[in-house]
């Protein structure tokens, strides 16, 4: 087992240049589900229009999608894109914004949205429930006939965005009925999707919140955020109780100990699976694309155009340098090392071929 990390990452290596090969397997089961993809910018994939250079549409902009932004927050695909391909296809449906264009429903919609989340934002985004209303109005004008639900698969990645709020509270109890509020949300949205016909429905966890770059930045990502990861625990512990009579065609993703495998490791884990993950990538906490200002983004440029920002991660040549793309959200390869563990387990719900 020692020298499991020399093995496993050329073959991770080989996989992420030719993703293809995952997708020919997935094929040979003949079941190739109508994907729908509901949640925020974990999964989204451009519901947000171009607009000028902001936080909010950074990903239109370099250095997101590497050489070709394409509205993703990520450097190049995201959780949507890797659960597309264990249904055979090579990236995440369209999106909703784009539903008006021809062949548009062929293999689902992504209607996730950056920013969003169970409860109303800022930002004005629509809501995980808006989504799912979104989805309702294309059954009822037979977008989606009720025959191409047969096989579908829904995708629900909410992924902490209602919990900014936890920086305004002064109390615990105010803490826990948020996530008292966001956990029911989720659960009354999966139950709206089971009402519609949906055929099979895959629920993100919490990831480990505290783990992420914008948390570990004021200790220079040396260690993860016990608060935060507590909010994520006892999210993923109420949204386990209330899925729990979903369960038959209803699969929990376990994002939180994916992501925890490799950026908070169990430090007795020496010599098995858990020590090689660990291993995989040289920075787990700090982002590969990082604002020279705390308060600033992945992207952001000063008014003479400069980049306000430097970038470490580089698929062409150290794709394992960073686990983190920006403040939040994962690389490609991140991505990838996150939805391999949880691969197998997904395509045996699903009744895929590994």
């Amino acid at each position: 087992m020692k020298h499991l990390a020399a093995i496993i990452i050329p073959v991770l290596v080989l996989l992420l240049v030719d993703m293809n090969g995952a997708h020919v397997e997935s094929r040979r089961s003949g079941m190739m589900y109508q994907l729908y993809v509901f949640g925020d910018s974990y999964a989204d994939t451009g519901n947000l229009p171009k607009s000028n250079l902001s936080r909010e549409s950074r990903q239109w902009y370099k250095p997101y999608g590497t050489s070709s932004p394409s509205g993703r927050f990520s450097n190049r695909f995201v959780q949507s894109d890797f659960v597309a391909s264990w249904l055979g296809h090579h990236e995440a449906p369209r999106t909703f914004r784009l539903r008006n264009r021809n062949d548009i429903t062929r293999f689902g919609m992504n209607f996730a949205v950056a920013g969003s989340g169970v409860l109303e934002v800022p930002e004005k985004v629509g809501t995980l429930s808006k989504q799912v209303d979104n989805f309702e109005g294309l059954i009822k004008d037979r977008t989606f006939p009720p025959w191409r639900l047969r096989f579908s698969l829904a995708l629900i990645a909410i992924s902490g965005n209602d919990y900014a709020r936890i920086a305004n509270m002064t109390s615990s109890n105010d803490t826990l009925a948020l996530i008292e509020t966001v956990t029911t949300g989720i659960a009354k949205e999966v139950q709206r999707l089971q009402d519609l016909g949906m055929n099979r429905i895959l629920v993100n966890n919490m990831h480990p919140l505290g783990c992420t770059p914008f948390r570990t930045r004021p200790n220079n990502y040396t260690h993860c955020d016990d608060v935060a990861n507590a909010v994520a625990a006892t999210h993923n512990k109420l949204l386990a109780e209330k899925l729990g009579n979903y369960r038959g065609n209803v699969m929990l993703l376990d994002l939180n100990t994916a992501f925890s495998r490799v950026v908070q490791p169990n430090p007795n884990a020496t010599g098995s699976a858990d020590e090689t993950l660990a291993k995989t990538f040289k920075n787990k906490l700090r982002p590969s694309c990082e604002s020279f200002d705390p308060k600033g983004y992945c992207g952001q440029e000063d008014e003479n155009g400069s980049p306000q920002y430097s970038v470490t991660d580089n698929l062409g040549k150290d794709m394992f340098s960073n686990f983190y793309w920006d403040d939040v959200h994962p690389t490609h390869t991140g991505w990838f090392v996150a939805m391999m563990q949880l691969e197998e387990e997904a395509k045996a719900f699903l009744d895929l071929k590994n």
